[in-house]
């Protein structure tokens, strides 16, 4: 009985010596836990937005390259047609290239698609560009090598 009684004053003892201990704690880790969340979920979007505009570069030269007559509005199309889920006015360009090499007839196309991505947090600037405007250019660019289109026999 006697032990009994001492654990319970144990018990009582130290809840009444650190209840105000856990507020104080939680109040000062929960802006550290919250930031470190809102970083982890902006690094994914930035992520997700290059690797989009990375695929609909790809996409659009695989789409040349199969297209040999498809002229740089077609294959434009299809560069914005694989923006899935992009805002279309923070696109800023879709550049087209594809000199032709006169020793062997071949083509080196190449698809650069440059996007203005903006953080959803206004407090994150130490990721934006120099501009100064809070945005960071992201660029997707793939090449692809054509030949000259064998006729069909």
């Amino acid at each position: 009985m006697g032990m009994m009684r001492s654990i319970g004053r144990f018990c009582r003892h130290s809840k009444t010596d650190d209840s105000g201990s856990v507020a104080v704690e939680f109040a000062l880790t929960l802006p550290v836990y919250f930031g470190a969340i809102m970083f982890v979920m902006e690094m994914g979007r930035l992520a997700f937005i290059q690797g989009t505009v990375i695929h609909a570069a790809e996409e659009a030269t695989r789409f040349a390259l199969v297209n040999y007559s498809a002229t740089a509005a077609d294959i434009q199309a299809r560069a914005r047609a694989n923006l899935l889920g992009l805002e279309e006015d923070k696109l800023t360009a879709i550049l087209i290239t594809d000199p032709v090499d006169p020793a062997d007839q071949t083509r080196l196309v190449t698809v650069e698609i440059q996007y203005q991505y903006e953080p959803i947090l206004p407090f994150l600037f130490f990721i934006s560009d120099s501009e100064g405007d809070g945005s960071i250019s992201l660029v997707g660019t793939s090449r692809g090598v054509l030949t000259e289109e064998i006729p069909s026999l």
